[in-house]
């Protein structure tokens, strides 16, 4: 796995509290580290135009995941059903929106804002929480390649993110030619310029 993070201001607490309980605030500091550990993938979604957007999976450690069982596994039955869902997804996920949900995108060269999200979806897998969710980002192919930039972290550091061993796949791709590379961003360095976003980079045009 490839490992993956305030300045004086009053922010939401570290991200385990601001997951938690969104309305809770604590001065953040210098010292800050992480709390709460993410191993992510990225599907790269195509549909018939071209790139549709990101299907993201978050693995969360086994701390926090315990936390959240705790919360909103209301009937401890180790699974969440569709209700138990919903309210996880109001009191520990739809706040990151002031985050951009740690998504960050970019379409040739140019920032794309992730505003909302789509299709969350949370489950238990052993000991550990899966969140899963889709970011929307229409591109259309055209003969020239086109190129997009996904990188996937909390430049608080209060949030430390690793992507998985193969993190990228692809979903109806077959109608273009795509290739990606994975690489430190050394031009958009995070956490008092110490820590170096790790940035997949999506190339495709059509066939």
């Amino acid at each position: 796995m490839r490992i993956q993070g305030l300045g004086k201001t009053r922010l939401q607490v570290g991200m385990i509290c601001a997951m938690l309980a969104a309305a809770l605030l604590l001065p953040r500091s210098a010292s800050a580290h992480p709390h709460v550990f993410i191993y992510t993938a990225a599907d790269i979604v195509f549909d018939e135009k071209g790139l549709a957007g990101f299907r993201i999976r978050w693995l969360f450690d086994e701390m926090f995941s315990s936390m959240i069982v705790l919360d909103f596994d209301e009937n401890g039955n180790g699974r969440f059903e569709p209700a138990e869902v919903e309210r996880l997804k109001k009191g520990a996920f739809a706040n990151l929106r002031e985050f951009g949900y740690f998504t960050h995108v970019k379409i040739d060269g140019k920032p794309f804002t992730v505003e909302f999200v789509t299709d969350f979806s949370a489950r238990m897998h052993k000991n550990q929480m899966i969140y899963e969710f889709f970011v929307p980002c229409h591109v259309q192919a055209i003969d020239a390649f086109k190129e997009a930039k996904l990188a996937i972290y909390d430049a608080t550091f209060y949030t430390s993110v690793f992507l998985v061993e193969r993190p990228v796949a692809y979903e109806n791709a077959d109608p273009f030619e795509v290739e990606h590379r994975i690489a430190k961003n050394k031009k958009e360095a995070y956490y008092f310029d110490q820590i170096y976003p790790e940035e997949i980079t999506i190339r495709f045009k059509r066939k």
